[in-house]
C-alpha cells in the first residue's frame, strides 16, 4: 500500500501499489545483455531493488491522475491472482483505491502505458464466468500499434495465460476499448506520446500545468540503474534497439529540464530525477 500524493500545478497524482515482488526469473536471465557482477554497484544504491544475489525486487505500480475534472488511472497492474509463477502473490491494486479513498466508478479513463500483463490485469473482473469492466464508468485506451501487435498469436503463445482474453479482449467487444496514435490529450494538461521499445506502442505521459511539469514514464525504464546505463535493456524489451534509443533520448531531455520522473516499478512512489555526477547520469531519489 502507498500513501503518496504529488501536484503538478493544478493536476493531482496519487501513487497505488498492486504489488511489490521478487521476480522470479534470474537477473542473469532477465537483462540478457548485463554480466550478474555489473549489478554489484548498484546493490548499496537501490537496496530495495534487490533480493539475495540473483533475483531483483520489483514494484508494480499504477498511478491515478485527477486533471481538469477528470479521474484517468494509469495501469492497472497484475490484477486479483493468486499467481503461482509469482509465488502466490494476489494483487492489492483495489485494496489501495479503497484506502485512497477511490471509488472505482469515479475513474473516466483507463490509460494503460501498454499491453504486458503487469499493467492490464484489473482492467477486468471475472463475475459468473464472465469477464467485465472492473471501473465501469472509464473508456480504456492503450495505442493502436500494441493492440495489433499483442493480438498476434505467436505472441499470445508465449504468454502463460491467455490474458488478452480476460483483460482485454472483453473491453473491446464491449466497445469501451479506444486506441491512440502516437500523441494523444487525456485531458488538456496530460498529454500521453509514443515511447517505443519495450512494445511497439509503448506510451509514457507528460504532465504540465501552470508552469510544472512532470512525466509518468511506464516501462522506458524498468531499472534504476538503466539511467547510467541506458543500453541494459530487459528480456521483456521488444525492440531492444529502438528501447535503447529512446531511453536516452529521453535522458537526455529529463537531465536537461530536470522535471521530475515517475516510474511505476521503482520502489513507491516511484518519484525523482536523472541528475549527472562526475560526468556520468544517476537516478537521484525523491524532489
Amino acid at each position: 500500500m502507498t500513501d503518496f500524493n504529488m501536484q503538478v500545478g493544478e493536476i493531482q497524482i496519487v501513487a497505488l501499489t498492486d504489488m511489490n515482488l521478487v521476480y522470479p526469473t534470474p537477473l542473469d536471465e532477465l537483462w540478457p545483455r548485463v554480466p550478474p557482477a555489473d549489478w554489484d554497484r548498484y546493490r548499496e544504491s537501490f537496496p530495495d531493488t534487490f533480493e539475495g544475489a540473483s533475483h531483483m525486487r520489483i514494484e508494480i505500480g499504477c498511478y491515478l491522475v485527477r486533471s481538469a475534472g477528470k479521474t484517468i488511472l494509469i495501469d492497472t497492474g497484475y490484477g486479483d491472482g493468486p499467481f503461482e509463477n509469482l509465488g502466490g502473490v494476489r494483487g492489492e491494486l483495489m485494496a489501495d483505491l479503497v484506502s485512497n479513498k477511490i471509488d472505482p466508478a469515479e475513474v473516466d479513463t483507463v490509460f494503460m502505458s501498454h499491453l504486458h500483463v503487469d499493467h492490464v490485469g484489473w482492467n477486468t473482473r471475472e463475475v459468473d464466468g464472465q469477464w467485465v469492466p472492473t471501473f465501469p464508468n472509464a473508456r480504456y485506451v492503450a495505442h493502436e500499434a500494441d493492440l495489433a501487435h499483442f493480438r498476434k498469436p505467436e505472441v499470445q503463445a508465449n504468454a502463460r495465460y491467455p490474458y488478452m482474453e480476460r483483460y482485454v479482449e472483453p473491453l473491446v467487444k464491449a466497445g469501451l476499448f479506444d486506441t491512440l496514435g502516437d500523441e494523444a490529450d487525456l485531458t488538456p494538461d496530460v498529454k500521453a506520446f509514443l515511447t517505443p521499445g519495450h512494445t511497439p506502442g509503448h506510451m509514457s505521459v507528460l504532465l504540465a500545468s501552470s508552469g510544472e511539469r512532470a512525466v509518468i514514464q511506464g516501462d522506458v525504464l524498468i531499472h534504476p540503474a538503466q539511467v547510467t546505463e541506458a543500453e541494459w535493456t530487459p528480456l521483456f524489451d521488444n525492440d531492444a534497439d529502438v528501447a535503447i534509443r529512446t531511453r536516452r533520448r529521453l535522458l537526455d531531455e529529463w537531465e536537461s529540464e530536470g522535471m521530475p520522473i515517475i516510474s511505476c516499478h521503482f520502489p513507491a512512489p516511484g518519484l525523482g530525477r536523472v541528475v549527472r555526477y562526475e560526468g556520468r547520469r544517476y537516478w537521484q531519489v525523491g524532489l
